[in-house]
């Protein structure tokens, strides 16, 4: 996931500041990797951005409004490699575009990849190579589905 230790560790830090008990948390970050308890921990004390565009890519695909949830979930299950470059360029502006309402945007650019997107996409562009595209539409899947298991 592109959430980093040092992304936990200033989320929580940011919590305690508000008075919530983050020792536990704080250490397990300071021992391990990052668990899917401490990212728990931290979206129900403080949603995380990119946790809040995730369900609303879900539930506009819910609502039958947009197709790009189900590209980005059934992407490697379809052949996604005729529309992998639609889906992440569809993603890049909906990142773009939800990023209005976000407080941190550095912290969700980093979080929903907004980097990696646009490299993969300026790499397919100048090389036509759909590889590193299909891999990264693989990883934010990933990240989508490690986030809602958080939920």
């Amino acid at each position: 996931m592109a959430i980093t230790r040092t992304d936990c560790v200033l989320l929580l830090t940011d919590l305690q500041e508000k008075g919530i008990d983050v020792k536990k948390q704080l250490e397990s970050v300071m021992r391990n990797d990052i668990t899917p308890d401490v990212i728990k921990f931290i979206n129900d004390n403080r949603q995380m951005d990119v946790a809040r565009f995730y369900e609303k890519l879900r539930k506009s695909y819910n609502d039958k409004k947009s197709k790009l949830y189900k590209e980005i979930v059934l992407g490697d299950e379809m052949d996604a490699s005729a529309t992998v470059v639609t889906t992440l360029s569809a993603l890049l502006t909906q990142i773009t575009l939800f990023s209005k309402s976000v407080d941190d945007k550095d912290m969700f650019f980093k979080h929903a990849r907004a980097d990696e997107i646009c490299l993969v996409l300026a790499k397919y562009f100048r090389e036509k190579d759909i590889t590193t595209c299909n891999k990264l539409l693989k990883i934010i899947k990933s990240d989508l589905k490690a986030l809602e298991m958080c939920k």
